[in-house]
């Protein structure tokens, strides 16, 4: 069992307490947090002892109690807490997005190569069931080729701190990355060509642009439509987004209910609902972290396979900025390893 630490506890840390919990090779032992209101609070509804609370994560590392540690800070904090977590001889679990510059992301993996040990980024939407059963579909080729597609996402999310509202591309760096990462996971031709534009509303509470729309072509011709939104006053989407992917013999639909379903010739049926007692994305992603670890088999979601997610975020944002811009991504070749 792996003695685990995570930094930063206020919101979505809970959600990783709660799979290492569920998980039988991880043991929560830490939780490190700069408030310490929020790290007593947290730190007692998990019943954690003394001895596992820090409000320096130095402290922690340097205590050689911990195996694993989870980063769950600000974004802006990803790069020097990695940094200090691998420097101390520690596995990495670092929440998305993995960096702010390309550089850091580089420096991080080659630093966790050099130590041999694990950096792993937690996209853990390439874990949701939905999303496995779109690939599996997608790779046993049951509905033959894919033509295209169409992905929504639209929710009022205004900033919560104000680190948040100074954040650049809001939408594309804490959500639309996980819908890049998704399709650059399961797409069976790489991405050619990126047509984008970004926007900010005169409304907006964030500094950046919170909207963003584009059209990706690949490689064997496919067109798919992205629509992203952190503006939206009506009816709200699902963090998952809705999808609707087109195949030679159908479409596959992933609903607002959370439903996916296959739509054909043959009919309509359901190829899955949320099924009580099902294993959460965390610890489906905690499980490639134990095999990283025990068997050197490289997690999905890896620094070294995710450098190629940064570099589409990059370049989307780069698109947009610079319409006449077509180049694109000089990881391109290691997509969907």
């Amino acid at each position: 069992m792996y003695p685990t630490l995570i930094i930063g506890i206020r919101n979505r840390g809970m959600a990783w307490a709660e799979a290492i919990q569920a998980h039988p090779d991880f043991e929560l032992a830490g939780v490190a947090d700069i408030d310490s209101e929020i790290l007593q609070k947290r730190s007692g509804e998990l019943k954690l002892p003394e001895e596992g609370r820090y409000l320096d994560y130095r402290k922690a590392l340097d205590s050689g109690r911990y195996q694993v540690v989870i980063v769950v800070t600000p974004n802006h904090l990803h790069y020097r807490m990695a940094k200090d977590v691998l420097d101390a001889g520690i596995h990495c679990v670092l929440e998305k997005p993995f960096a702010e510059k390309m550089t850091q992301a580089e420096e991080l993996v080659r630093l966790a190569h050099r130590k041999s040990l694990s950096l792993v980024i937690g996209h853990n939407y390439r874990f949701k069931m939905p999303f496995i059963r779109i690939t599996d579909v997608i790779r046993e080729g049951r509905l033959g080729r894919l033509i295209g597609g169409e992905i929504s996402f639209h929710r009022h999310r205004p900033p919560r701190f104000e680190h948040e509202r100074a954040m650049s591309y809001p939408l594309l760096f804490l959500q639309g990355i996980h819908h890049l990462d998704l399709l650059i996971s399961f797409l069976p031709s790489p991405i050619e060509e990126i047509h984008c534009r970004h926007y900010l509303p005169p409304a907006s509470p964030w500094n950046s642009p919170s909207v963003c729309q584009l059209i990706l072509r690949c490689a064997d011709g496919a067109l798919l439509g992205y629509r992203g939104s952190y503006e939206c006053r009506g009816e709200q989407t699902p963090y998952n987004g809705l999808w609707r992917l087109e195949f030679e013999q159908g479409d596959i639909v992933l609903d607002q209910s959370g439903k996916l379903w296959q739509v054909g010739v043959q009919g309509v049926h359901c190829l899955y609902e949320t099924q009580e007692g099902e294993r959460s994305a965390d610890e489906l992603l905690l499980d490639t972290v134990k095999r990283e670890i025990e068997e050197g088999m490289e997690a999905p979601t890896s620094g070294r396979n995710n450098l190629v997610t940064l570099a589409m975020l990059f370049d989307v944002i780069k698109a947009g900025e610079n319409p006449q811009n077509r180049e694109y991504d000089p990881y391109r070749d290691r997509q969907g390893q």
